[in-house]
């Protein structure tokens, strides 16, 4: 779940790039202001996360994501993992530990973020192994970590257009995630058959760490390609400076 953690900065502030008056209690810092950022950053997700229409900003918890894929094709554990109309929940309650590099002149860029309770509820379609057991089916789930502990890490630099005036350009992102306890739950597990899916559920939560363990690299890659994609929007069509209140 590391990539969508910045959504709800970012999102938020396109607003302001857009010429649309704020909130006056909608929190904006000067560049480089870490505890001001971190605040920042925790008010939009505490404040506004149902989201602000008349800012273009979208629901922050929960959070839509339309498809997304977790593929692992070898070890113990090989599935191919699809969802569809996927709620993220969890990001009201968010605890922001750190938010470094958004300075005048940004190179690395760090955000550090806690999710006590972080829930991804929505419709799947599965089929591999995992571990030692065949698995496939198709219907709802509700995927759960407990203190999931995201931290973000990207390159990059302003570069001036023609327009005059800068963008961020994102280069390489990194991400890592930990978790106390991650919980499992598939309905409709092959075809409907109860018992292999009362089973299965039992042997997957059972089993979380050694399965979350061989999972992580997938997930990781898949969230980053969203949060990608997402924030490069932004940087790419909001000046700069215009996402932060003037320095003089």
């Amino acid at each position: 779940m590391n990539s969508l953690v910045c959504i709800a900065l970012l999102v938020g502030l396109v607003a302001l790039g857009d010429g649309i008056k704020l909130p006056a209690s909608y929190s904006r810092c000067k560049t480089g202001d870490e505890p001001c950022l971190v605040q920042a950053i925790t008010n939009t997700f505490h404040k506004y996360q149902r989201g602000v229409p008349e800012l273009a900003l979208a629901s922050l918890d929960p959070l839509r994501i339309d498809e997304m894929d977790i593929v692992q094709g070898q070890g113990p554990v090989n599935i191919v993992l699809n969802f569809k109309n996927v709620d993220i929940t969890g990001f009201k309650d968010v605890i922001v530990k750190k938010a470094k590099g958004l300075t005048a002149n940004p190179n690395v860029v760090e955000m550090n973020l806690l999710l006590p309770v972080a829930s991804l509820v929505g419709s799947y379609k599965i089929k591999g192994k995992v571990l030692i057991l065949p698995i496939q089916g198709e219907g709802s789930s509700n995927m759960t970590m407990v203190n999931c502990d995201f931290h973000m890490k990207w390159n990059g630099g302003l570069e001036k257009r023609a327009n005059g005036k800068e963008y961020y350009q994102m280069n390489k992102i990194k991400a890592t995630f930990d978790t106390t306890r991650f919980y499992m739950q598939f309905t409709n597990l092959f075809n409907g058959d109860k018992a292999l899916g009362d089973n299965m559920n039992v042997f997957l939560n059972e089993n979380w760490e050694d399965i979350l363990k061989e999972l992580k690299p997938a997930i990781i890659g898949a969230f980053t390609k969203i949060f990608r994609a997402v924030i490069s929007n932004v940087f790419e069509n909001v000046p700069y400076d215009e996402l932060f209140l003037p320095s003089a």
